[in-house]
């Protein structure tokens, strides 16, 4: 399943969140984009069938500690570490294991690195490296799960011990049963499913 079928569950769920809830979110609505902080992230998770889908967006500095072209080769080798560390999507983001969730597919693109860096094969966003100096990372893990109905939690303490430069993430999840939103931090990073 693609992120674009998830989207219309995600942003109908979203639609029925209190305006104080969307508030909150980190971005600007006057002029629709996210608002660019570093040390926070934010983490759309929705479940639909059997398919469990994560989108992350931060700041490329959460990830790798800076926001500019990797050019040198030890920013190279940060760049292709983290994309290494996400691509883990297990230890990343734990399920329950009766759920019996499988990573089925990873996509990362930021506007400042190649894909190749990230481990991508094609260019999946041909739009020009940011020329303000901050650029972001967004992940898409896709999981399928042979046991939805079990899936209670996703623990993503696996982003704050990984990416120590993660503070907070701004979660929004959207399932059959339930939308919410919620503040993970280091020590506190359960994403209650049901």
């Amino acid at each position: 399943m693609s992120r674009l079928s998830v989207l219309p569950l995600i942003l109908s769920s979203l639609a029925c969140l209190p305006a104080s809830v969307l508030a909150a979110d980190g971005h600007d609505h006057h002029g629709n984009h996210p608002a660019h902080v570093h040390g926070v992230g934010k983490l759309d998770v929705a479940l639909e069938g059997n398919t469990l889908t994560l989108h992350l967006d931060t700041p490329l500095i959460n990830v790798v500690g800076f926001e500019h072209a990797a050019t040198t080769t030890r920013d190279k080798d940060t760049v292709e570490a983290a994309a290494k560390m996400l691509r883990d999507v297990s230890r990343i983001f734990v399920t329950d294991p009766a759920a019996q969730c499988k990573p089925a597919e990873v996509q990362l693109e930021s506007a400042a690195l190649p894909p190749a860096l990230l481990g991508e094969k094609a260019v999946s966003n041909p739009e020009a490296a940011p020329n303000d100096g901050h650029a972001d990372l967004d992940g898409d893990f896709t999981l399928v799960c042979a046991s939805p109905g079990a899936l209670n939690t996703v623990d993503a303490s696996g982003l704050f011990s990984a990416f120590p430069g993660f503070q907070r993430i701004d979660v929004q999840l959207a399932t059959p049963k339930k939308q919410a939103a919620a503040q993970l931090v280091p020590g506190s990073a359960l994403i209650p499913i049901n």
